[in-house]
């Protein structure tokens, strides 16, 4: 049976401008989400991967202590979402990386073995392996936002460097988004056709989605584009989502499937 991955990129926002006088907090939107989103998904039996940045662990560590009271899985999204893993020399991804994983172990109480990069960027598979991570959730093997290198990318997990990759689920052919902006932008009934459609091939159903979209951000960050069909409206989206989802799928955390994974290599074909 495929498996359904259900992941969430916990961080701060670091984009757009705030208006004056809105008591902004770059972390805040996230706590709100998670506070709305953790409740819905214990109610719908589903454990989910948070990729924390220690940034955010760090300011909100009751919030990631209350997640794995839930038995979700906690993994990295870096030091900071600011950073850019593609761009530093590998000793200083290395360093950022490791320090990244030992923080959010120390505030979760409990071993971190995943990572997203902020944005998705590319890292090489031996800086994560040396960091201490056994899998790497960033691949995401769509032409949108990542062009040919999105296009060569498989949709199937691999090995590389001791490191399992973990791609985000697309759709076969036309390598379509599942996920995150697609759910906002094209509703519930589009995303929910094109998460069974992206699982055709692959082991599992990869989704990733924000918790401050669950923070209405309009209020702060006016019209900007990232901003729209943010708020608790979009919490009855996510979880009308995961209702015509879930039933078809085995809800697991990243980590499960990847163990799973190793033992099997041939599970889901």
């Amino acid at each position: 049976m495929r498996r359904l991955l259900v992941t969430l990129d916990v961080e701060e926002i670091d984009w757009g401008r705030p208006r004056p006088g809105s008591q902004w907090e770059p972390w805040r939107p996230s706590a709100e989400g998670l506070g709305l989103i953790l409740p819905m998904l214990e109610q719908l039996g589903i454990v989910a991967t948070l990729f924390c940045t220690a940034s955010f662990a760090r300011a909100r560590s009751e919030l990631v202590r209350d997640a794995v009271a839930r038995n979700h899985e906690i993994a990295s999204h870096g030091l900071d979402h600011r950073d850019d893993y593609a761009a530093m020399q590998p000793e200083a991804a290395w360093e950022r990386l490791r320090s990244a994983r030992l923080r959010l172990e120390d505030v979760a109480g409990a071993a971190v073995r995943g990572l997203r990069t902020p944005r998705l960027a590319p890292c090489a598979a031996a800086v994560v392996a040396e960091a201490g991570y056994a899998y790497d959730a960033s691949p995401h093997p769509t032409w949108l936002g990542h062009g040919w290198r999105g296009l060569r990318t498989t949709r199937r997990p691999w090995l590389e460097a001791g490191v399992v990759c973990v791609p985000l689920s697309t759709t076969p052919g036309l390598r379509l988004p599942v996920g995150w902006y697609v759910l906002r932008a094209f509703g519930v009934s589009l995303s929910a056709l094109l998460a069974r459609w992206a699982g055709v091939g692959t082991p599992w159903v990869h989704l990733y989605f924000h918790p401050w979209e669950a923070s209405d951000l309009r209020p702060w960050l006016g019209a900007h584009p990232l901003a729209r069909g943010t708020g608790p409206g979009w919490v009855t989206s996510l979880r009308r989502l995961l209702e015509r989802v879930a039933p078809q799928l085995l809800p697991s955390t990243v980590g499960a499937a990847v163990e799973a994974w190793r033992a099997d290599p041939l599970r889901g074909a």
